[in-house]
């Protein structure tokens, strides 16, 4: 099988254990087609972040180990592989809560995304002005001290800074946490524009499930460390327990916290 007939991303029935006691991740697999844009639903704690941090091999900074399974991009395995090996084959991650560097201006954040590439410098005011282009607030506060600067912007920044590395996928962490409601619909629209216009594939966690689910290809909803259902975008957006459980609404009427409660761990979809 050619690399152009396999997933651009797959990560295949991996179990990640943290501390060597806490079993996080349990036989989790999924695929991201060149392309297209996926997302990784569910609530709090639902294994999410730990999924992209098993991606981009940044778990073991955090005491994780994946004890089974693997994780392949672009038809090569990568799970061995250091961060900074995989920003150099064109896969980078944006990290839950921006961590922009709070000292140095929105450019000075920018530039440190470029540090994997070796280019002129006429190559690299050209990437930054791709990235201004498709974020033309940070143009305007490209002076301003990140850590003085809004949530959206920083969310923006840490984008941009990932930009900068020239990737072809990006794993995007909770894009949307904590930031007010017309930023995150600013920023998934640049998502889709980067998607469709340079055709950079995206994996992004998301609790937004709403938002998330109105941008993505394809979706995958974990629970407890399993993907307990997946399909096309507007299938999940239209089925009736993900309108319930991750979108609030149903359609046998509105139910007590104790009714949902009781319901949700019933997991009817497992059955």
């Amino acid at each position: 099988m050619t690399n152009a007939s396999l997933p651009y991303l797959s990560v295949n029935n991996i179990e990640v254990i943290y501390d060597h006691v806490i079993l996080v991740l349990k036989g989790v697999s999924l695929q991201v087609p060149k392309g297209k844009i996926v997302a990784l639903l569910g609530a709090n704690g639902a294994g999410k972040s730990t999924t992209l941090k098993t991606i981009s091999t940044l778990l073991r900074g955090e005491r994780g180990d994946v004890t089974k399974g693997e994780v392949r991009f672009n038809g090569e395995r990568i799970d061995q592989l250091t961060p900074n090996a995989l920003v150099k084959r064109g896969l980078s991650q944006v990290m839950e809560g921006r961590h922009c560097f709070g000292h140095l201006t929105i450019e000075e954040n920018l530039l440190t995304g470029a540090y994997t590439r070796s280019v002129s410098r006429s190559e690299l005011k050209a990437s930054l002005e791709a990235v201004y282009h498709y974020f033309p607030r940070l143009k305007e506060r490209r002076a301003s001290q990140a850590g003085y600067t809004s949530g959206g912007e920083q969310q923006m920044c840490a984008i941009g800074r990932a930009l900068m590395a020239k990737p072809s996928m990006i794993l995007l962490d909770e894009p949307s946490m904590g930031i007010a409601p017309q930023i995150v619909e600013e920023i998934f629209d640049i998502v889709r524009d980067l998607n469709q216009k340079e055709g950079v594939s995206f994996l992004l966690a998301e609790q937004n499930t709403t938002v998330a689910l109105r941008y993505a290809d394809f979706g995958y909803i974990l629970e407890n460390g399993r993907v307990v259902m997946e399909g096309a975008a507007s299938e999940l957006a239209a089925n009736e327990d993900v309108k319930e459980f991750y979108l609030g609404v149903s359609g046998t009427g509105r139910k007590s916290f104790r009714d949902m409660k009781f319901y949700r761990r019933r997991k009817r979809w497992l059955a």
